[in-house]
């Protein structure tokens, strides 16, 4: 067994040469582990030659979720790190990582430098993204992303795969689901990733959060008790009459810390817009019914 596989999700990522071209400056030993890119490569940016390996899906698995669990089915590792393929790994990503789980750390989360192409871009990434900053400090989270996110192999037997055919708060719902079976997850600061999503265009900003409310209401909902979720998140009127103050919580949670208002104190006034718009996206698909979780329903793999 080989100590560590890394798994990309890929849908035709334009940033996937960057990407891997990053893992060729890691500071950890790449013999010791795998890097398996799960998806499509239109682009044809993933080398055909031994550094990775790719492994295509179809249409019936292309959601991110899917990827990831046949990236974990085909994995060797006995650590699983986990990357966007929007996120470009500082050199020293890995070996941060494998040393907090040799510390003896079973979940471990990294942080995440926002990508500032442009303000549209800045001001999505720290909506979604301040509670990953590297100045934050080490210790136990609330919950994980999977943009920069590790566990030892033996997580996963127990608590399972991610939830089936999910694009949206499923990395949410599995690291919530980790706590569920007393695992706690650690932020690790120091192992950084770059996030440089296309998300530069006001069109995208707004298609960005209209779709991620309902998954991610849906999971705080499933979730209350370990999100202390308020009772009036329970109330969809509430998104309609009340969204200028719970994007207006939502948006001084954001700001929370003093490093973030110093440094992006201009982008306020977007951030309440997404957390506007993630409001009227909630009110609109209210999830009256939480679905049960959906396992995964894997392909064969060689």
């Amino acid at each position: 067994m080989k100590r560590f596989s890394v798994i990309i999700p890929d849908t035709d990522s334009l940033r996937m040469g960057v990407i891997l071209e990053a893992f060729r400056k890691q500071t950890a030993d790449l013999a010791q582990g795998e890097i398996l890119v799960v998806g499509s490569d239109k682009p044809g940016l993933v080398p055909r030659d031994g550094f990775v390996h790719f492994i295509p899906t179809t249409q019936a698995y292309s959601c991110a979720s899917d990827k990831r669990n046949i990236g974990m089915q085909a994995a060797s590792g006995e650590i699983f790190l986990f990357l966007d393929d929007d996120c470009i790994p500082h050199p020293d990503w890995i070996e941060r990582l494998l040393f907090r789980h040799a510390q003896g750390e079973k979940v471990v989360g990294g942080a995440v430098e926002l990508g500032q192409r442009n303000y549209l871009q800045t001001a999505d990434n720290l909506s979604a993204f301040h509670y990953f900053l590297p100045y934050l400090p080490e210790g136990k989270h609330e919950y994980l992303t999977t943009s920069n996110l590790s566990m030892h192999r033996s997580v996963v037997d127990r608590a399972g795969m991610m939830e089936a055919h999910q694009n949206r708060a499923d990395d949410l719902e599995w690291t919530l689901r980790f706590r569920r079976y007393g695992y706690e997850l650690y932020y690790e600061p120091g192992a950084i990733v770059l996030h440089d999503p296309n998300r530069c265009s006001f069109s995208n900003v707004v298609r960005h959060w209209l779709v991620d409310a309902p998954g991610t209401l849906r999971i705080r909902k499933m979730y209350a008790d370990l999100l202390a979720t308020p009772r009036l998140a329970q109330y969809r009127p509430m998104y309609l009459w009340g969204a200028v103050f719970v994007a207006a919580w939502a948006t001084s949670k954001t700001f929370s810390h003093p490093k973030t208002r110093q440094s992006y104190w201009h982008t306020l006034p977007l951030v309440y817009l997404t957390k506007l718009l993630w409001c009227w996206s909630a009110y609109r698909n209210f999830p009256h019914e939480i679905e049960p979780l959906r396992p995964p329903d894997l392909p064969a793999t060689a």
